[in-house]
């Protein structure tokens, strides 16, 4: 499951953490500070070469790639 795809089935923080990050460059330490953030509440996804975000998953769900 792509959860970047269902982002109106997004908890509320968590959809406030991404719209924080939708403005930002995509950089490794915008991605890491993402992911840190994800990660206080409860989620967490990875990133690509080129910094860009992929597999929004609750931690502790096995990632989709």
């Amino acid at each position: 499951m792509d959860w970047f795809e269902r982002y109106d089935e997004l908890p509320i923080e968590v959809k406030l953490i991404l719209d924080k990050y939708a403005e930002m460059d995509n950089t490794y330490e915008d991605c890491r500070k993402l992911v840190d953030e994800l990660e206080s509440v409860g989620w967490t996804c990875d990133y690509y070469l080129d910094a860009e975000p992929y597999d929004l998953r609750p931690i502790g769900e096995p990632s989709n790639y």
